[in-house]
Order: structure tokens, then C-alpha cells, then sequence
């Protein structure tokens, strides 16, 4: 890679299971476009139970952008978030249910 990060991502998006793309996605999104200009853009934040959008501007040539927004781009503030989430008594979720004996006939 000769320090061009964008065009080894690029490359990469045509390879299965590519280990740079799957690393750079976890916390981004790619926006594959092909603006000549700079352009707004509304997202909707990647992080479940977070209902905010928020504004990216497209960059010509440039294909990575945030995936959270704004009050979410931390990892502590995600994790934090999905913690108040989960403690909210109104939020449905299965437990871990684990069965050591079968039931008595």
C-alpha cells in the first residue's frame, strides 16, 4: 500500500471477507459515489436504539465517513448509550436460558 488508504479500501471492496474493509467498517460506513462537488447528505446514526440523523458532506474521491452521529462517536458513548438502553424497562430482550436437565415426564 503506498499510504493511500482510500484506494486500498476501494480495492478491497471487490474481495470477500477483505480484512482492511471489514476493519474500517466496523466504526464507518462507505458512501460509493461519484460527485464532482461537495455534497450534503442526511444519515441516520448506525447505532441501534439511536433515532438521529445527521449531516455528512460528500467529499469527491473520498468514500469513508462517519457510521454514528455526533453524540455517538466515542466508543464509550455508544456503549453507554446501548447500557441505558438495556436498563430501560420497556426495551424487550431475551435472556440466556440455559437447560441442564430435561424435564420430568
Amino acid at each position: 500500500m503506498d499510504g493511500n488508504v482510500e484506494k486500498a479500501i476501494l480495492a478491497g471492496l471487490g474481495q470477500p471477507n477483505n480484512p482492511l474493509v471489514e476493519r474500517v467498517t466496523r466504526h464507518n460506513q462507505l458512501i460509493v459515489h461519484n460527485y464532482r462537488e461537495a455534497t450534503e447528505r442526511d444519515c441516520e446514526c448506525g447505532l441501534i436504539g439511536c433515532r438521529q440523523t445527521f449531516s455528512l458532506t460528500l467529499i469527491p474521491n473520498q468514500a469513508l465517513y462517519p457510521k454514528y452521529c455526533e453524540d455517538h462517536r466515542s466508543e464509550f458513548r455508544r456503549e453507554n448509550f446501548l447500557r441505558q438502553m438495556a436498563a430501560r424497562p420497556e426495551v424487550y430482550r431475551f435472556e440466556n436460558v440455559r437447560i441442564y436437565e430435561p424435564p420430568a415426564e
